[in-house]
């Protein structure tokens, strides 16, 4: 392996890390957190933590395409490309974009909405607007999902290595 070939490649497994750590995170920590501030301060946090991911995540995944295309045309000469190797990296691939598409969602489609319902909220509030938890709910749900369908990607990468 040439020294840009292993430096892509750890590239590339950092932007991983990077996004289903940030995802992980989000799940564990900050979203169970929250459920212990008063309702103001936790909708604020969260959707500033959302914010966060969301940067965080885009970066990856432009590391992530950056450094997979690298890898791709870079992989040694030796190793090949047979059938397997190309069924794996398809079905590598269309877990990948999943992943993106459930992203795209989250930010486009549910993002907007909740930053301006949380914009929204008035000081005191005591409880969660419905509106506001119902595109929460939608949101986590992919994020849920995303976390179900990163260890499948690390494991498709995994077996590409391998064939």
């Amino acid at each position: 392996m040439t020294i840009w070939y292993s430096l892509s490649l750890l590239i590339h497994l950092i932007a991983l890390a990077l996004w289903l750590g940030g995802i992980v995170f989000f799940l564990i920590v900050l979203g169970p957190a929250v459920h212990d501030l008063e309702p103001r301060i936790a909708i604020t946090t969260l959707n500033q933590g959302r914010f966060g991911l969301e940067t965080a995540s885009w970066i990856a995944i432009g590391l992530l395409l950056f450094t997979g295309i690298l890898n791709l045309v870079a992989r040694p000469p030796a190793a090949g490309l047979g059938e397997s190797y190309g069924v794996l990296f398809g079905v590598k691939l269309f877990v990948f974009g999943a992943m993106v598409v459930h992203h795209c969602l989250q930010v486009f489609k549910y993002a907007p909405a909740i930053a301006r319902l949380t914009a929204q909220v008035p000081q005191g509030e005591t409880s969660w607007p419905e509106a506001l938890l119902a595109h929460w709910r939608r949101w986590f749900l992919l994020l849920k999902i995303n976390a179900a369908l990163g260890p499948i990607a690390v494991l498709l990468g995994l077996a590409l290595t391998h064939t």
